[in-house]
């Protein structure tokens, strides 16, 4: 089985792999590769050069919810 996991105590994103048994067989680290994606994703979607700076604010009050203000 491979399950998508995130670490908050390390800040790491992680694909595992575990065994038929539910032990962990191996364990890769994908943060920069999946911090790459979603800077990607946020520079074609908003149309921004490099350079641009993005500000990510979340406010308490979306109850859940994250707000991307450019």
């Amino acid at each position: 089985m491979q399950t998508l996991e995130y670490n908050k105590q390390t800040h790491k994103i992680t694909l595992c792999n575990y065994t038929e048994d539910e032990f962990l067989e191996s364990e890769i680290d994908i943060t920069d590769n999946i911090t790459t994606l979603v800077l990607e994703k946020l520079y074609d979607d908003y149309n921004m050069d490099e350079g641009d700076e993005l500000l990510i604010t979340k406010k308490k009050s979306l109850k859940g919810h994250t707000k991307i203000k450019l």
